[in-house]
């Protein structure tokens, strides 16, 4: 960095997201776990239950192995991976909103799924769509948080004003 670049920063706000993205994804988590027994579908919509799971592995249960080995392993890629996506979120300068909101649903998402699989070794998961026969990965809030965000981002980088950075 030379010395008339301005150091990285992350703004306020943008940690209060953060923040709010996992209050609200733990504060769900704890409330599926207390209202519903495992694999006990609640039907809240058409097409659309809660069905209260643990998984192990990673998106779409990918990775589920019968023991714990994967569990630590994970928790420290979780915490390298926020890491980066807060360095990220440091450079991203004050004119691009979307890139940075998309920054921190993603990092919300990872940080309150890191959580869960730090405290009990597993995801808590209890949001599942299908439609007849046809069934969707169970996920929960951190999960959507983290794929809006990716969109985000990747419209952002993608679909932002041509000549704007995002490194910079």
């Amino acid at each position: 960095m030379s010395l008339t670049q301005k150091p990285s920063h992350i703004s306020l706000h943008w940690i209060w997201f953060i923040v709010l993205v996992v209050l609200l994804d733990q504060g769900t988590k704890h409330l599926v776990v207390s209202s519903l027994q495992t694999n006990r579908p609640l039907a809240i919509l058409p097409s659309v239950e809660l069905l209260l799971s643990y998984n192990k592995g990673i998106s779409f249960s990918w990775f589920q192995l019968a023991d714990d080995v994967q569990r630590w392993p994970l928790v420290g890629l979780s915490v390298l991976a926020s890491a980066l996506l807060g360095w990220w979120l440091s450079r991203v300068p004050s004119g691009r909103p979307i890139l940075a909101m998309g920054l921190c649903l993603i990092l919300g998402g990872a940080l309150g799924n890191m959580l869960d699989r730090a405290r009990i070794g597993s995801v808590i998961d209890f949001v599942h769509v299908y439609y007849k026969a046809w069934s969707f990965a169970v996920f929960n809030v951190a999960d959507a948080a983290i794929t809006i965000g990716v969109i985000a981002t990747m419209a952002a980088t993608y679909l932002g004003p041509p000549g704007v950075d995002a490194d910079r």
